[in-house]
C-alpha cells in the first residue's frame, strides 16, 4: 500500500470514529446557560423580571467575564442598540429583557462548548457566524408573526450543531494522528452524519423537540413530522441571509423566491411586504452577529 492510500485509509478510520455511535462522545450541557435558565425560568414565563431576579442574574453574569462582555456587546449592537449606550449589566438586563439574556447566555455557552476547534478554526468560525445569523433571522420571523421567538432562536442557533460536534472531534483526532485532511473531504463526509449527531446532542441536552426537528429537517422542511413552523422559519432565515441579496427590479420578489421558498412563505403566512421588511434588517443582523464572534 502506497503512502497516499495509507493516508486515506487512516483518514477514513478517523472520520468513522468521530461520527460513529459507538465512539461518539457528546459535550455536556453548558453549566452557565443551565444556571441562567434555572434562575430566570419563572420570570421569563411571566414575560418580565422581578428586581430580585435581575440582581441575581447580574451577579451570575458578572462571575463570567466572557458572558458579561458578550451581553454588553449585544446590548449595544445594531439590532438592539438604543440611542444612549448601555454601560452597565443592570441596564443591559432591563433593556434586553430576560428572554434575550437567556438567548445570549445560551449562545455564549454553546459557542465555547460546541463551536470550537483548534484545527478547524476558520471552518468553525464560519459555521458559528452562519448559526448566529440564522438564529437572529429566525427570531425576527417568529416575532413578526407573534410566534415563539425563543424557540425559533434556539432552533436557528443549533440547526448545525451536529456539524460542529463532528468537526471538533475530527480536528482533535487528526492532530493526534498527525494527518492533514482536506477540509472539503471532511465536510462532505460529515454532512452525511450531522443530522444524526446533532439530534443526539439535542436529546442528550434535553432540548425541546422543535430543536431536534430543525436539526433533522432544515434542508427539507416538508419532511418534518412535528414543529414544521420552526423548521420552516429556520429554512427561510437561511434563504434570506444567504440568497436574497437584492429585491427584483420595480420591487417584485427576486427569482430565488420562486419555488419552495414561496411555499414556506405561504405556510408561514408571510406576505411580500413582510419579507422585504425582514430583508431590510439584514445589515443590522449581520452587524449584531459580529458581536457574538
Amino acid at each position: 500500500m502506497n503512502a497516499s492510500a495509507q493516508k486515506n485509509e487512516e483518514l477514513d478510520r478517523v472520520l468513522h470514529a468521530a461520527m460513529s455511535d459507538d465512539s461518539l462522545e457528546l459535550p455536556p450541557p453548558p453549566e452557565v446557560a443551565n444556571e441562567v435558565m434555572r434562575l430566570t425560568r419563572g420570570d421569563a414565563a411571566a414575560d418580565g423580571a422581578g428586581e430580585a431576579s435581575s440582581q441575581q442574574l447580574a451577579a451570575l453574569i458578572q462571575r463570567d467575564v466572557a458572558l458579561a462582555g458578550q451581553v454588553m456587546r449585544v446590548a449595544n449592537s445594531a439590532l438592539y442598540a438604543r440611542r444612549t449606550p448601555v454601560v452597565t449589566l443592570s441596564q443591559a438586563i432591563a433593556w434586553l429583557g430576560i428572554r434575550e439574556i437567556r438567548n445570549i447566555a445560551f449562545a455564549v455557552a454553546v459557542q465555547g462548548q460546541v463551536f470550537t476547534s483548534s484545527y478547524f478554526r476558520r471552518e468553525m468560525s464560519e459555521l458559528w457566524r452562519e448559526s448566529v445569523i440564522t438564529a437572529l433571522f429566525s427570531q425576527e420571523i417568529a416575532r413578526l408573526k407573534r410566534r415563539n421567538v425563543e424557540s425559533a432562536y434556539l432552533c436557528g442557533l443549533l440547526h448545525r450543531a451536529g456539524m460542529a460536534v463532528i468537526l471538533n472531534r475530527v480536528g482533535a483526532a487528526v492532530v493526534k494522528h498527525k494527518i492533514t485532511p482536506d477540509p472539503l473531504v471532511v465536510a462532505t463526509a460529515a454532512q452525511r452524519h450531522e443530522s444524526r449527531v446533532g439530534t443526539l446532542l439535542a436529546i442528550a441536552w434535553q432540548l425541546p423537540p422543535a430543536v431536534s426537528a430543525a436539526i433533522a429537517h432544515w434542508r427539507d422542511p416538508h419532511g418534518a413530522d412535528l414543529a414544521k413552523t420552526e423548521v420552516m422559519e429556520v429554512a427561510l432565515a437561511r434563504q434570506i441571509s444567504d440568497e436574497l441579496r437584492t429585491p427584483g427590479v420595480g420591487g417584485e420578489l427576486p427569482d430565488s423566491m420562486l419555488g419552495p421558498v414561496s411555499t414556506w412563505m405561504d405556510e408561514l403566512s408571510i406576505y411580500p411586504d413582510e419579507l422585504f421588511s425582514l430583508m431590510a434588517q439584514r445589515a443590522a443582523i449581520y452587524a449584531t452577529a459580529e458581536s457574538f464572534a
